[in-house]
């Protein structure tokens, strides 16, 4: 059931990370996967190709999905995996930086998703995974925007899922939300805590945050990695409009 032979993934923030891991999963799995990022180069997953894309574009997005028309054919699975975080106080955070990180964060899905779902629909079937976190369910420390952001993440997810759902066009809609990842993007949160003296180092910071994890470990992208693969695939051929959360219990203390 976990098998993907003959489908077609593509994977936005597949430079590295989250990203980069769920797009070797999922051709390990046995799709063609089309891994993009802002990047101007990165690397192809085995039997893939790699594209640059700026999320935030829609007309990067209708590029995209015509190629993998052209080329693949098909369109069954979307990750949409490309993101940004800021740290930062509320009372500090211009609208600018507040904006930019929802056009990173929830703009791009709304775009994959009217970009995407037409050519899923012509196979009658697809899967959207869409990346948000734990702080779109619980708040986040200094990151009032992000945590907005991923929140929107959230139930734009379940109001597509109803949507596709009702409209019978096979297209599930899922969100995952991991928790602190160990990746540059989940790291960035610790300088803050650093600066202002709360910890003596950032090897501190994370030893601090490690220990808040009841499983005793920060989240790895093979974990998140592998929630992906699940939703992309049959075994969760009747989950649609969800949220699974990887955290290792982090956000249920």
């Amino acid at each position: 059931m976990f098998e993907l032979d003959g489908r077609v993934a593509l994977v936005t923030g597949a430079a590295k990370g989250i990203g980069a891991h769920a797009a070797r999963l999922l051709a390990a799995a046995g799709a063609t996967v089309v891994a993009t990022d802002i990047a101007p180069s990165g690397s192809a997953p085995p039997g893939g190709r790699f594209a640059q894309q700026d999320v935030t574009d829609p007309d990067h997005w209708d590029r995209i999905v015509a190629s993998i028309k052209a080329e693949e054919g098909r369109l069954d699975i979307l990750v949409n995996n490309a993101g940004m975080i800021l740290n930062k106080p509320v009372l500090s955070t211009t609208i600018e930086e507040f904006r930019r990180v929802h056009a990173v964060n929830v703009e791009s899905i709304w775009f994959g998703v009217q970009a995407a779902a037409p050519l899923m629909a012509e196979a009658g079937a697809g899967s959207i995974i869409n990346l948000s976190s734990i702080y779109g369910q619980i708040a986040g420390p200094m990151q009032a925007a992000y945590s907005a952001s991923k929140g929107a993440v959230r139930m734009l997810t379940k109001a597509v899922a109803v949507e596709f759902g009702r409209a019978g066009n096979g297209i599930r809609v899922n969100s995952v939300h991991p928790g602190p990842v160990d990746t540059d993007l989940g790291r960035s949160g610790l300088e803050p805590g650093v600066t202002a003296g709360r910890f003596a180092s950032e090897a501190e910071a994370k030893a601090y945050v490690a220990s808040m994890f009841p499983m005793g470990r920060w989240v790895e992208t093979q974990d998140v990695a592998g929630v992906i693969l699940f939703l992309a695939s049959d075994a969760s051929r009747y989950v649609t409009g969800t949220e699974l959360t990887v955290d290792g219990g982090y956000s249920i203390l």
